[in-house]
């Protein structure tokens, strides 16, 4: 007969990475949200594995997938997850009105590239006992879980528990470098990011050749700016190179940039500093002129 497992041995933790694995799908996306390295991801998972003597996960080509013994468990672990994650937020927001500490911003690319990053010189001037952490991520982090203390995303959240605030349309453009010789190739993002409306629009583009693909838009600027090819891009960002000209006529994509935070942490001193001057300046930065 099975070893009978006793459950009063099993620790938090490793339920805490197991959510998380089920959740984000793989080793190395489940330890960049833990903060730590895939390795300790695979070393918790088996653990708990020997403690309930059962197979947790399947490894599959597109990464874990639970198993079904893992689910009553996965469930079992998200009820004892909801409280301690509300008493952390009850707790951070209780705290003194000192603006200091950890603040973990989350947002695409372009956003932490053109958007945040010039803006954190400033934000350390006025608040240096701060730090700030930027996640750079296509898909949506869990503010209710604290994978993110602000979100800047392109969509308004549904989730009751959010709170969010529009910082502004966004108009996108083909740019091309004058200089380029052939002006029907552009680059794409990959297939991984086929759902995004600007990918969806290039998709049907019958007059566009996508010659040039990433699931990263640094490279695909930087081949755009060396004349390899066109690129569809948020004006806020297109405007910032002058070796790249806009193709004239309406946007072709606009999308709408929101502000997103837990209600809870509203009041945190630290949070509400950062979303407040995020919030500013991106809603500058959207205003000015084409």
């Amino acid at each position: 007969m099975p070893v009978q497992k006793r459950t009063d041995e099993i620790d938090w933790n490793d339920l805490r990475y197991a959510l998380a694995l089920a959740r984000h799908g793989s080793l190395s996306a489940t330890a960049r949200v833990l903060k730590v390295n895939h390795a300790t991801v695979a070393r918790r998972i088996a653990a708990l594995e020997a403690k309930l003597g059962i197979l947790l996960f399947e490894r599959r080509a597109r990464g874990y997938r639970p198993t079904a013994q893992a689910l009553p468990v996965l469930q079992a672990a998200a009820q004892v997850e909801a409280p301690l994650l509300r008493l952390g937020r009850m707790v951070d927001a209780g705290r003194g009105q000192r603006v200091e500490g950890n603040v973990r911003v989350t947002c695409t690319e372009g956003i932490a590239s053109h958007c945040i990053a010039p803006q954190l010189a400033i934000l350390r001037q006025r608040w240096p006992d701060l730090q700030i952490e930027i996640a750079v991520e296509h898909r949506s982090l869990s503010l209710a879980r604290r994978e993110a203390d602000i979100a800047i995303r392109w969509a308004r959240p549904q989730s009751g528990e959010l709170y969010a605030s529009r910082l502004g349309s966004v108009p996108y453009r083909l740019y091309r470098n004058p200089l380029a010789a052939n002006s029907t190739a552009v680059a794409a993002f990959d297939e991984s990011l086929a759902d995004l409306p600007e990918t969806k629009w290039l998709t049907k583009q019958k007059a566009l050749d996508p010659v040039i693909r990433s699931n990263s838009m640094l490279p695909l600027l930087s081949a755009a700016r060396a004349g390899a090819c066109g690129i569809l891009l948020p004006e806020f960002i297109g405007r910032q190179f002058t070796d790249l000209a806009a193709e004239p006529g309406r946007p072709p994509v606009t999308r709408e940039l929101w502000l997103v935070l837990h209600r809870d942490l509203r009041k945190t001193p630290r949070v509400r500093v950062v979303a407040d001057f995020l919030g500013t300046a991106v809603r500058a930065l959207l205003r000015q002129p084409a």
